[in-house]
């Protein structure tokens, strides 16, 4: 290269330079005043000490994301700590908010981070293209520390692409993490905030509204459920207090009654007055939104993801991957395995579904058949594949293995509010036949859980269905089942109409098994209304039916029955001959429940061998994990040993109590103010 200086006019010099490379000129700038942008924070919040803590005893982290459900807080939780930290950053606080850099077809990173240089002096004329804007702004941050915080942030690239140069700033950020692993690959660490506990939302909406209901006032209770923790929803209730639409609880649990929709909607922003989950479905890909519409038709907010593959109807690799967009949208969240929706994200679904489409209606049979198959195996886990059902086993594989009764329980435990959910959409959608078939299969569940009420409900959705599909059998054996629950709640006259019209349609069907099986109802029914002798008649009549069908089980069920009716000698000779035939046909629970009456009948009768076949029935009962009947084995022996052998007996009380609470039973709460007293009689 070669240069050449020379004199020109003025006296002044000039270069020559035959090569240089790229100048640039810098207009002059204004000179840079220290920003301090950040919104004003909320004065208190409720319920986010744990969050705040976190974020405030270690200010080592470059970068702190609260990530959360739309409406949880977490805006409200990032200006909060951005207000107490801002005054240890000398370079001031920047403050960005993505919803305002959708503007012009430019991306939004590449918005926001103008937005930033022309507040930190850069002028239009002098601003770089698009792949340079980062490393100006790194440059530009480079200095004295500051805080910056960003809120609205949908995807990861907003924050990393807007990490400042100097090392000691802090970037919060309020929005959605994609992943964990790129906070932590830039040393910055996320923040979950979840939905406030009751007691925090009830303090959050008594603040908000001025109203003071103690947490115990049901209204309240019923408000807070609808609003699900979330702080958007409780301040959008509280307004409707303040401004005097709602003015009272009453009137509010009334409103929300009718639609919760107003609970969700935006305060703020560019979607003022809009859902706030909106966004969030328009950010999803066009399968994720499809399968977040099917989620709204689906009248549960939890479930499994076999039962979504079942739902949206596609392979289980391509479900899998739509399912874990929903989980990164936190449209739904995954715990243990398990899936679900905020209540007020399934209401925002729910709004964009058609449920009167065809492509809703097919989703929602695939579902209900789906828990109609798995249902019906559940039973025969339970109760055994002996037990008398109308409905045919599903052509599928058995799903159930290992300990199948504890499995079925587990999985009638863990589904059984979905069950009672699709009772009523399987009916608007015509599926009659498959709301028979699953109240049959929950019956026995229910049973051995002795949850009446919820036995009730079904198997009137499964009365109504088999009377509507003309299917007499199953019509006589829901009534039958039915008449168990109705009798244990003291409804005593419908339980007999239910008896009397179980076998009327059982006889006009034929099937021997049917026949008897009714009249086995029938006779518990009597038995239990202090009527011995019609009851001994039906039980009789079950066993000779029984007899002529070849069914050794229900046979020996029968005899069981009428042994405990009797509860003389005649009774316990009808006992052993059903106790060994279970043990015959390898039935250990129904063996075990044998023992249980024969061992009450003789410390009632004053014979020996009472406590060694209570004994024995706990034990077995135990074993096999039949709580309400070990419940009341333990219970019994309570009342044979109290005066013989307190402190042995006084454990069987306390097993019993543990065991009755564990089931919700009122029971426990008498033994224990009682101290003593048993059963006189084994309840089935």
């Amino acid at each position: 290269m070669h240069n050449e200086v020379g004199s020109v006019g003025n006296g002044g010099s000039l270069v020559q330079a035959q090569y240089i490379g790229t100048v640039t000129q810098q207009m002059p700038g204004h000179e840079r005043v220290v920003p301090h942008e950040t919104p004003r924070a909320l004065r208190r919040l409720v319920g986010r000490d744990e969050q705040l803590k976190s974020c405030l005893d270690d200010q080592r982290a470059p970068l702190v994301v609260f990530d959360g459900l739309s409406g949880v807080g977490r805006r409200a939780l990032a200006r909060y700590v951005a207000e107490r930290v801002k005054d240890r950053y000398p370079g001031g606080a920047y403050y960005t908010d993505y919803a305002t850099h959708t503007v012009d077809g430019e991306p939004v990173t590449a918005a926001a981070l103008r937005s930033l240089l022309r507040r930190d002096g850069v002028r239009d004329e002098v601003m770089p293209a698009e792949p340079g804007l980062a490393s100006l702004w790194r440059s530009r941050s480079s200095g004295p520390a500051a805080v910056l915080l960003l809120e609205n942030v949908t995807e990861s690239e907003q924050f990393l692409q807007l990490m400042p140069g100097g090392r000691d700033w802090l970037v919060l950020v309020a929005g959605r993490v994609e992943s964990p692993i790129e906070v932590r690959e830039v040393g910055g660490e996320t923040i979950p905030v979840p939905p406030l506990d009751d007691r925090q939302a009830a303090q959050l909406f008594r603040e908000l509204s001025g109203l003071d209901a103690d947490l115990d006032d049901p209204m309240l209770t019923e408000i807070l459920g609808y609003c699900g923790g979330l702080p958007l929803a409780l301040r959008n209730a509280a307004t409707l207090v303040v401004v005097g639409r709602c003015p009272s609880l009453p009137e509010l649990a009334v409103r929300l009654r009718r639609s919760r929709a107003e609970l969700m909607r935006s305060d703020r922003g560019p979607n003022k007055g809009g859902p706030v989950f909106e966004s969030t479905y328009q950010e999803a890909t066009k399968p994720a939104q499809r399968a977040y519409r099917m989620l709204g038709a689906y009248p549960a907010i939890d479930f499994s993801a076999p039962v979504f593959d079942l739902l949206i109807g596609l392979d289980e690799a391509t479900s899998r991957d739509i399912l874990a967009e929903l989980v990164l949208l936190k449209a739904v969240q995954e715990e243990h395995g398990r899936y679900s929706m905020h209540p007020l994200v399934h209401d925002h679904a729910a709004s964009l579904t058609g449920f009167g489409d065809e492509e809703t209606h097919e989703a929602l049979a695939r579902v209900v058949r789906g828990f109609r198959d798995a249902a019906y195996y559940a039973d025969a886990a339970v109760i055994g594949v002996q037990r008398y059902r109308v409905a045919e086993a599903p052509d599928i594989p058995v799903p159930f293995t290992g300990d199948r009764r504890a499995n079925g329980l587990a999985w009638f435990e863990e589904n059984r509010r979905a069950l009672h959910e699709l009772l009523p959409v399987a009916k608007q959608i015509g599926l009659v036949d498959e709301i028979w078939q699953i109240a049959e299969s929950l019956a026995a569940y229910y049973f051995d859980r002795k949850r009446h009420a919820d036995s009730l409900s079904s198997l009137r959705y499964g009365v109504k269905a088999a009377e509507e599909a003309g299917n007499r059998a199953a019509e006589a054996r829901l009534r039958s089942l039915a008449s168990r629950p109705l009798t244990d709640l003291e409804q005593f006259e419908q339980a007999g109409r239910f008896v009397r019209r179980s076998i009327e349609l059982a006889d006009q069907d034929g099937h021997l098994v049917l026949r008897a099986s009714v009249r086995e109802f029938a006779g518990r029914y009597h038995d239990l209304t202090d009527q011995p002798e019609q009851a001994r008649q039906n039980y009789r009549e079950s066993i000779e039916l029984n007899e002529a069908a070849g069914e050794k089980r229900g046979e020996a069920l029968s005899r069981m029955f009428l042994g405990q009716s009797l509860g003389d000698a005649e009774g316990l000779r009808e006992l052993e001959v059903a106790h060994r035939a279970f043990g015959e046909l390898g039935d250990e629970r129904l063996a075990a429940r044998a023992l249980l009456i024969t061992g009450q009948l003789r410390v009632r009768s004053g014979l020996p061998g009472g406590v060694d076949a209570l004994t024995a029935a706990a034990e077995a009962f135990q074993t096999s994990g039949a709580t309400f009947y070990e419940a009341q084995a333990r219970e019994a022996l309570h009342a044979a040993l109290v005066e013989q052998n307190p402190a042995e007996a006084r454990g069987h009380l306390d097993r019993a109590i543990q065991l009755y609470r564990e089931l919700g039973s009122p029971r426990a709460e008498k033994l224990s103010s009682e101290n003593d007293g048993g059963l006189d009689g084994a309840e089935s």
